[in-house]
């Protein structure tokens, strides 16, 4: 870098590159994220193999380089062809297969003395050949599922032979996993025996691995409240031999209990605690204990964690060691819960968990025993949460769904538009849309959105069984509007343009909707035939409370953005042209007609804007004192023997003679300004 006049130059810094390739780990699912000294270079979201440019370096703050980004290419392990760079400086050309790395050849900063200290997140989880769906899946919340994870390690890791696993224990507690929602993350960086890594996980689930005496293989438990009382097999003086009984003292128990985890995408340690304040009352002091959980990522999934391990720490359970008959309890297995009781030791049908199973004789075996946690059901645990400050993600990630179109006079503006925008992922304090010409900005509440699972076709204006179907794209929730609120257009969504009311939003799992009971083309809007993908807006709030901006012309620019108190998304941008359409009348709806012999009936409903039951006056629907209001007039044009005929009402119904398949022609003429409806018409 450099700087002067005429001929002369001062060097006053260097600009520094080089080439580096960078081994992470084996085999991954995807890169999701590039980090350059901690800080985040690039978000890639990277499935396979590839390239992204990345901020590998810094500029420095006065008369800098200008340069920061550079090439990254990435191998995912599952590669079989060689880095064309690699080769050339090396001489080798290897793939380097099972190896997930990156290959840079770039900027690494202005004046540096060393490389900076690049990293990866990157993300593993299709550990198994289960399938993914709504039961079964790898992967959990962005977390894998450590059954998935066990058996991954069992089998590929220590090698043991599938024939000695029960694979559908795995798979059992892979569902529960999921329902549960509890998923973890952990790096094995460090040498460490398999059977610790193995211990970490069944520590953080609740869970054991055993042998299952009727089929001899490894099976995996979780430790659960799934049974009942009256289904367990019974303890007694009767089949009991050498047993020991010890319950533990309340100082050996603890009042408040603190896990401690690794938070997701900060990688900072936080941590949430719990307290039981019957047993400090009974104490008289606070006692804590606090863990660390390496494989927690999350808040949710900590509870989870701690609100177990509370129970156990809080109350003095009971420890029992006995002998049992190899043959009446044959079948007995780490993690089976008995129904144990002592006439001696005052205890009655005390449901115990099995610990461990062993045998010295033939014909006994010796058990390990603990009352059972979930037996207790006069704790209370309370969690407090222990910072009072957590550090706030400021980011904002890009705004990716926007649109506008014209408002209705019913929201206010003869000239208007009605914004749309779906909040992107971030922090998010507000979002606005500024008009380009008249620099008026108005805030808007995020949209909901779903698209089209299959075409929706034209229909009836309105009818209770009349619906389609989505998949979200936004998180939706079920929706149950009562009768009033349908006819008030409580809840309103928009498609290609056209208003459209429902009354129920029915959830048909897997992110699929079904919106039922329709009132169509409200306000005018046209009835279309909507194509499968077409993105279905759902308003905010009801709509007679959207908000709209009034323009000063019909062309113009939209500026969309979002922001907080410290950061603005990039601004976006829309061209948008108004049809100056709020001036004209709504056409006639409903529009029927009849013949008895010569003569012809029509009949219609009258539409008005700022009136009327939705602005239809529906049959099934009661408009008060609204209903068979005009705006003007109606004008019907017909013709017979090549003549024009035309006639003016006010009314809803008209009789006349004609000749069969005569076209009739309906507008409705506007309070002011004499506009026309768009027309309808019918044959008969």
């Amino acid at each position: 870098m450099g700087k002067g006049s005429g001929s002369s130059s001062q060097v006053i810094g260097f600009a520094y590159f080089l080439g580096l390739a960078y081994a992470l780990c084996t085999k991954v699912d995807e890169l999701l994220e590039f980090r350059l000294n901690g800080d985040i270079g690039a978000k890639p979201n990277l499935k396979g193999c590839g390239s992204f440019a990345a901020v590998t370096g810094r500029n420095a703050p006065t008369h800098g380089s200008g340069n920061s980004k550079s090439t990254i290419h990435f191998y995912d392990g599952t590669q079989d062809f060689p880095n064309e760079y690699l080769t050339t400086q090396t001489g080798e050309s290897l793939a380097y297969k099972n190896t997930a790395y990156f290959v840079l050849n770039g900027f690494i900063g202005d004046n540096v003395r060393s490389a900076p200290n690049y990293s990866c997140v990157v993300k593993r989880t299709s550990l198994t050949n289960w399938g993914n769906n709504s039961e079964i899946n790898d992967e959990i919340n962005g977390d894998v599922n450590p059954s998935s994870a066990l058996w991954y390690m069992l089998v590929n890791l220590i090698g043991l032979d599938k024939n000695v696993l029960d694979e559908s224990s795995f798979i059992n507690a892979n569902k529960a996993l999921v329902k549960e929602g509890l998923g973890i993350s952990f790096v094995m960086s460090k040498p460490q025996e398999a059977k610790e890594w193995v211990q970490e996980i069944l520590r953080t689930i609740d869970g054991v691995l055993c042998i299952n005496p009727s089929s001899g293989k490894l099976t995996l438990r979780l430790l659960r409240d799934n049974y009942k009382q009256s289904d367990l097999l019974l303890i007694n003086e009767s089949n009991v031999a050498n047993l020991k009984f010890k319950r533990k003292a309340w100082d050996e128990t603890y009042s408040r209990v603190t896990v401690k985890y690794t938070q997701r995408g900060s990688f900072s340690e936080a941590s949430v605690s719990a307290i039981n304040s019957a047993t400090r009352q009974t104490l008289g002091f606070e006692r804590a204990f606090s863990v660390e959980y390496m494989s927690i990522t999350n808040a949710t999934n900590a509870n989870k964690v701690l609100t177990r391990l509370m129970r156990k720490l809080s109350y003095p359970l009971a420890n029992l060691r006995f002998e049992v008959s190899s043959d009446e309890f044959k079948n007995l297995m780490v993690g089976d819960v008995l129904l144990f009781s002592n006439k001696a030791l005052g205890v009655s049908d005390m449901s115990i968990r099995v610990l461990n199973i062993g045998s010295d004789k033939e014909e006994s075996l010796s058990v390990e025993a603990c009352e059972d946690v979930f037996a207790l059901k006069n704790i209370t645990i309370t969690s407090v949460q222990d910072d009072l400050y957590k550090p706030i993600d400021l980011s904002i990630e890009e705004l990716e769904h926007f649109g506008a179109v014209e408002s209705t006079i019913e929201m206010g503006d003869e000239m208007g538009v009605l914004p749309l925008m779906v909040k992107p992922k971030g922090f998010i304090q507000k979002m606005s849309v500024r008009d380009g010409l008249s620099g008026k900005i108005v805030d808007i509440k995020p949209w909901s959105l779903g698209v089209l699972s299959k075409d929706f076709e034209i229909s009836e204006e309105m009818g209770d069984e009349l619906s389609f179907e989505i998949d979200e794209i936004t998180k939706l929730w079920e929706v149950k509007g009562t009768r009033a609120g349908w006819q008030r257009i409580k809840f309103t969504c928009l498609i290609d343009g056209e208003f459209i009311n429902f009354q129920f939003r029915q959830s048909l799992g897997g992110g699929k909707w079904r919106v039922k009971t329709l009132m169509r083309g409200l306000s005018g809007t046209k009835i279309s035939r909507h194509l499968k993908g077409a993105k279905v807006w759902f308003a905010p709030v009801d709509a007679n409370d959207l908000i709209t901006l009034p323009l000063i012309a019909p062309n113009t620019t939209l500026f969309y953005e979002v922001s907080n108190f410290a950061v603005k998304s990039e601004v976006k941008k829309l061209s948008f042209s108004h049809s100056g359409g709020g001036k004209y009348p709504y056409p006639p709806s409903n529009l029927k007609a009849f013949r008895e012999g010569e003569k012809v009936i029509l009949e219609w409903k009258n539409c008005v804007r700022l009136h009327g039951a939705n602005y239809r006056n529906a049959d099934n629907l009661i408009a008060g004192v609204d209903e068979g209001l005009n705006e003007n007039k109606i004008i019907i044009k017909w013709f017979e023997d090549n003549k024009e005929n035309v006639y003016e009402t006010k009314g809803e119904r008209f009789e006349v003679k004609a000749s069969p398949k005569t076209t009739f022609y309906l507008w409705q003429v506007a309070y002011k300004g004499g506009f026309l409806s768009k027309e309808v018409s019918i044959t008969i």
